[in-house]
């Protein structure tokens, strides 16, 4: 049986190799293709970014044996990871992957076969209020946004699921008021209604 100290060593592995590069390193994904690409790219020698691929895997086997500490240790070490790395010139790009691999795992807790949809619905939220928190603290407004975002989208998902919403208008009402005392409008204008629709 695996150790904690063993995960969080494979863990902080996956975090340390993931790569973010806002060119793709040269491989073409044709997702992102804004115009036709052009013949002599379509072999291209680059290789895909991880973009946190390895750690992904290694949480969803992790959610499938219902290993509720080591998920919750992911979130942590993963968000930890986000705010140690964050750099104003990458910012909305690591924030949209890190919170994109979130918003996955918390979609996968919710398949019937896991038990602690609750729990991890609860962490989640406390994990989102204090990296937001700590963003706006540090001006990082785009990466804010899209913990703002990212609670609100989860969170209709969890009220349909008939999950409890108390921390997530908590949270919510945590970052507006972070955002007001930044003087980000527009940032505690969308917090506040994120929290108001989910009361209705």
């Amino acid at each position: 049986m695996e150790t904690i100290q063993e995960f969080l060593a494979r863990l902080r592995g996956y975090l340390a190799q993931a790569s973010f590069p806002d060119d793709n390193s040269g491989y073409l994904d044709l997702a992102a293709v804004k115009n036709t690409a052009l013949p002599e790219h379509l072999m291209s020698p680059g290789i895909p970014p991880d973009n946190l691929a390895g750690f992904q895997e290694l949480i969803m086997t992790e959610i499938a044996r219902c290993n509720l500490d080591k998920i919750k240790l992911g979130i942590n070490e993963m968000l930890i990871h986000f705010l140690a790395t964050i750099e104003r010139d990458r910012e909305f790009t690591l924030a949209e992957q890190c919170l994109y691999r979130l918003r996955m795992i918390f979609k996968r807790c919710l398949l019937p076969d896991f038990p602690f949809q609750e729990e991890i619905w609860n962490y989640l939220c406390s994990c989102l209020r204090n990296a937001g928190s700590f963003l706006l603290d540090r001006e990082y407004y785009l990466a804010s946004r899209e913990i703002i975002d990212s609670l609100a989208g989860m969170g209709r998902i969890a009220a349909l699921k008939g999950l409890p919403t108390a921390n997530t208008q908590s949270s919510l009402r945590v970052l507006e008021n972070k955002a007001r005392e930044k003087n980000q409008k527009q940032l505690a204008s969308t917090a506040k209604n994120a929290r108001f629709n989910l009361e209705t």
